[in-house]
């Protein structure tokens, strides 16, 4: 095998194989998306509407709103909390959004690590191409915070 058949071999290999990491970083993207979905329905437009019409403790003051202390929207986690005076006088909270935050956390640095490895060896007109999903999982992170 002469040295130019080696290097088309090897560059056909790279271009392959980063095409596989560009698929695994777009893919890994899904979780990243659901994200900012699930808090929107978390929060279905009224935070505070949202907590009285969801799962309400048993030790509320009173089944209702006038029991509620509190209900926002949150960012981390991505979701919505709520806070209830208890019959004790105690706080009780509910936080919802923790397990679609963590998998959008652990997702997010799988797209960052596909996308370094897609980039590898990359010309500059496909690097642009090879950092869609990275930006994507960065815009969904920005809605989730706005």
């Amino acid at each position: 095998m002469t040295n130019q058949q080696a290097e088309r071999s090897s560059r056909a290999a790279t271009l392959a194989s980063s095409l596989v990491y560009f698929i695994f970083a777009c893919l890994a993207v899904l979780p990243v998306l659901a994200m900012p979905v699930f808090q929107y329905f978390s929060v279905a437009g009224n935070a505070e509407y949202a907590c009285i019409a969801g799962p309400v403790p048993p030790d509320a003051a009173s089944q209702g709103e006038v029991s509620l202390v509190e209900g926002n929207k949150t960012a981390f986690p991505a979701g919505r909390y709520c806070e209830w005076e208890s019959t004790s006088g105690e706080a009780l909270t509910y936080q919802t959004g923790w397990v679609t935050t963590i998998v959008a956390c652990v997702a997010t640095l799988f797209v960052v690590w596909m996308t370094v490895l897609a980039l590898r060896g990359k010309r500059p007109r496909s690097v642009l191409l090879g950092l869609v999903p990275a930006a994507v999982a960065l815009l969904a992170w920005v809605v989730v915070f706005v």
